[in-house]
C-alpha cells in the first residue's frame, strides 16, 4: 500500500506481479481496511442474511421457456410493481443514479460501469427522497474491467465499495447472501429491483422502489439474438426477460440487485433499451467472482 495525495491506494500482486486487485482509500477508512485485509479479522455476523428470513421456493415460469410465445401483460412494467423496501432490504442505491446491493454492513456490490465517482450510497427507506445517505471510502473495481475491452465494454463488470460507516441492520437495511452459478437457471425466474426509470429515454428516476420478475433466457437463444451486443457475451453475463419485450429494467437500474430465492446473482449491467422486442436485458453473474469478493473483503462468503 502506498499513499499519493489525499488517498490510498491499494494494491495486491500475485507471483507473476500482476495485479489481482486495486482500490482507493480515503484516509477516513484506513484503519477499518487495514482491521480486514491485512489481520483478516472479521468480527463474526451477527445478524440473519435476507434469505435467512424468507421462505422462498424456486418458480419457474413454463411459458417463459419457450421464450419466444408471446406472454400476455395486463400492466406496463418496464419499472416493474411497487413494493416497499422491507421486500427487499437489501437494495441501495449508489450515488442517484445507480443501484446496488447490501453484502454485509459495511460492504456494498454494483457495476464498474457505474465508476468509482460517487461519494455515497442511500439506503434504508422505500423512498428514494427519504433514504438514509452513507459514506463511501473506497472503490474497488474489478482489474480485469475495461470500457474498451476488445471481448466486451461490460464483461467483468463489477465494483465493490466500502463504507465510512456500516450501516444499521433492520427490517429495512439487510445484507443478501450471494447464490451460486447453479442457482441462474434457464426458465427460471429472477428478481430485479431499483429506483430506474420506467420507459427507455422517455421518464426519469422513480421515487419509490420498483421491483420486476424476469425468465433466465438461454445462451443458445441470448447469443442469436440480432443485436451484436448478445453475440459477445461472456461467461461472466447472462440474459434474463421475455422475449416480445414486455418486461426489463431499464436506465438508473445499473449495478442494482438480480436475485433467486432470497440470494444474489448477478447486477444489472446493460441492455438495448428496454422492454423492447427480442433485446432482454444483460446481467453479470456475481457468484463468478466469489473469491475476488473475498479477497477484498475477508468476508466468510
Amino acid at each position: 500500500m502506498w499513499w499519493l495525495g489525499f488517498v490510498l491506494v491499494v494494491g495486491v500482486f500475485c507471483e507473476n506481479n500482476e495485479t489481482i486487485f486495486h482500490g482507493v482509500l480515503n484516509p477516513d477508512c484506513v484503519a477499518s481496511y487495514f482491521r480486514m485485509f491485512v489481520t483478516r479479522r472479521v468480527p463474526p455476523r451477527n445478524y440473519l442474511y435476507f434469505h435467512e428470513t424468507q421462505v422462498d421456493e424456486p418458480v419457474v415460469d413454463e411459458a417463459a421457456l419457450g421464450l419466444l410465445r408471446q406472454v400476455q401483460i395486463g400492466w406496463r412494467i418496464v419499472g416493474g410493481k411497487t413494493i416497499d423496501i422491507q421486500e427487499a432490504p437489501y437494495q441501495v442505491l449508489y450515488g442517484e443514479y445507480c443501484g446496488g446491493s447490501l453484502i454485509a454492513p459495511e460492504w456494498v456490490i454494483t457495476a464498474a460501469h457505474c465508476k468509482e465517482k460517487e461519494t455515497f450510497i442511500l439506503a434504508g427507506s422505500t423512498y428514494r427522497s427519504k433514504a438514509t445517505r452513507y459514506h463511501i471510502c473506497a472503490h474497488f473495481t474489478h482489474p480485469l474491467w475495461s470500457s474498451e475491452s476488445k471481448d466486451h465494454p461490460h464483461d467483468f463488470d463489477y465494483q465493490l465499495v466500502l463504507l465510512e460507516v456500516p450501516v444499521p441492520i433492520s427490517a429495512m437495511a439487510r445484507p443478501i447472501a450471494i447464490g451460486t452459478l447453479e442457482d441462474i437457471v434457464p426458465g427460471h425466474m429472477v428478481s430485479i429491483s431499483g429506483w430506474g426509470h420506467v420507459a427507455y429515454k422517455k421518464s426519469r428516476m422513480q421515487d419509490i422502489l420498483r421491483r420486476v420478475s424476469v425468465p433466465v433466457v438461454p445462451d443458445a437463444i441470448c447469443k442469436h439474438l440480432p443485436n451484436e451486443n448478445y453475440r459477445r457475451i461472456t461467461p461472466r453475463m447472462f440474459c434474463a426477460g421475455y422475449i416480445n419485450g414486455t418486461k426489463d429494467s431499464c436506465q438508473g437500474d445499473s449495478g442494482g440487485p438480480v436475485v433467486v430465492n432470497g440470494k444474489l446473482v448477478g447486477l444489472v449491467s446493460f441492455g438495448v433499451g428496454c422492454a423492447m422486442a427480442e433485446q432482454p436485458g444483460v446481467y453479470t453473474k456475481i457468484p463468478y467472482v466469489r473469491d475476488w469478493i473475498r479477497a477484498i473483503t475477508a468476508l466468510p462468503l
